[in-house]
C-alpha cells in the first residue's frame, strides 16, 4: 500500500473499534439469549467497518487476519507488530464506550467478554475458535483476495461469515475468533472491578491463529490445484 503506515494504523484501530463496540454492546444489551442479535450486530459492524475503511488500511480488524495475510505473502511481516497493537487498541476503546454508555450494569453484564460455556472444556473452546477463525479466514480470501472475488461484495460476504459463526460456535466459545474482540473487555473489566477468565486466553490467542492459518494455506493449495489445466484424454 502507498498509504502511511500511521493513516493505515488508524483505519485499523478505528474499524476495530467499531466492530467491538456494536458487538459487545449488542451482547450486554440482548443477554445471554441474545445469540441471533449478537451475531448479527457483529456482522454488520464488520461490514460497515470494512466499507468505511477497508479502502485505507485493508480492512483487517483483528489479528488473525492479518497474520494469515502475511502468511500468504499479501502483507508485510514488518507491519503486523503495528497493525495487532493498533487492533488490540480498538479493541480496548470499543469495550471503554460500551462501558461509558452502559456503565456498571455493563460491568455486571460481563461487558460481552467471551469465555467458555456451561460445561464446555478448553478443548472444545479451541476447537470452536479454529473452526470459526478458519470460516472467517476462508470468507476473507474468497471475497476480498481472489483475483476473481465478486466486486463490492467482500464486506457483506466477511461479515455473513463472522455472524455464521458466532451463531454455530458462540454457545460454546463465544466464538471472538479474534484477540482484539477478546481483549478489549476483558481489560476493561479488569479496570473495572469486573471478573476476568485470564486463564482462558490461551485458547483465546491459539484457536484462531491455527484456524485462520490453516484456511490461508488450504486457500492456497485449493486455488493452486483448480488453476491446474486438466489434461484431454479423448
Amino acid at each position: 500500500m502507498d498509504i502511511p503506515l500511521a493513516r493505515r494504523l488508524l483505519g485499523e484501530l478505528a474499524g476495530t473499534a467499531i466492530l467491538c463496540l456494536f458487538g459487545i454492546g449488542a451482547a450486554v444489551a440482548a443477554g445471554p439469549t441474545g445469540l441471533l442479535v449478537v451475531a448479527l450486530a457483529h456482522g454488520l459492524a464488520l461490514a460497515v467497518a470494512i466499507y468505511a475503511f477497508g479502502a485505507v488500511s485493508g480492512g483487517h480488524f483483528n489479528p488473525t487476519v492479518t497474520v494469515a495475510l502475511a502468511v500468504r505473502g499479501q502483507f508485510a511481516w514488518r507491519d503486523v507488530p503495528a497493525y495487532v497493537v493498533a487492533q488490540l487498541l480498538g479493541g480496548v476503546l470499543g469495550s471503554a464506550v460500551v462501558f461509558a454508555a452502559y456503565g456498571s450494569s455493563a460491568v455486571h453484564a460481563g461487558l460481552g467478554a467471551t469465555t467458555y460455556g456451561s460445561g464446555v472444556s478448553p478443548v472444545q473452546a479451541l476447537v470452536a475458535e479454529a473452526t470459526g477463525a478458519f470460516i472467517l479466514v476462508t470468507a476473507v480470501f474468497a471475497f476480498a483476495v481472489a483475483p476473481d472475488a465478486p466486486k463490492g461484495l467482500h464486506g457483506l460476504g466477511i461479515g455473513l461469515a463472522l455472524a455464521t459463526q458466532i451463531m454455530v460456535f458462540g454457545p460454546l466459545s463465544g466464538a471472538s475468533v479474534n484477540l482484539a474482540r477478546t481483549m478489549g473487555p476483558d481489560v476493561v473489566l479488569a479496570l473495572t472491578g469486573g471478573t476476568v477468565a485470564w486463564s482462558q486466553l490461551f485458547v483465546y490467542l491459539v484457536g484462531p491463529l491455527v484456524g485462520g492459518i490453516a484456511a490461508a494455506l488450504l486457500h492456497g493449495v485449493a486455488r493452486r490445484v483448480t488453476r491446474t489445466p486438466v489434461a484431454d484424454h479423448a
